[in-house]
């Protein structure tokens, strides 16, 4: 997986909510482009905080070797 397939999701217009599958079977809900941020090597992913939904409380770093696939849903998701 490259740092590219994840921006090309993020800066879809609209966005549309992904999920991120893991080689160890984690999947990772990706419902707003703020909260995940693409490396060369790893991804950022965030956790939204219940303040704030556009800024993350705690995050996991994803190596991009591990990913498997990216699946988009069908709705764009409401900013």
């Amino acid at each position: 997986m490259s740092a590219r397939d994840f921006l090309d999701l993020v800066r879809r217009k609209p966005f549309v909510p992904f999920r991120v599958i893991t080689s160890d079977g984690t999947i990772y809900e990706i419902n707003h482009p703020d909260l995940v941020m693409a490396g060369l090597s790893s991804v950022i992913i965030g956790y939204p905080s219940e303040q704030e939904p556009h800024a993350y409380s705690r995050y996991d770093i994803v190596s991009l070797r591990h990913v498997v696939r990216l699946e988009p849903r069908e709705e764009p998701a409401e900013t």
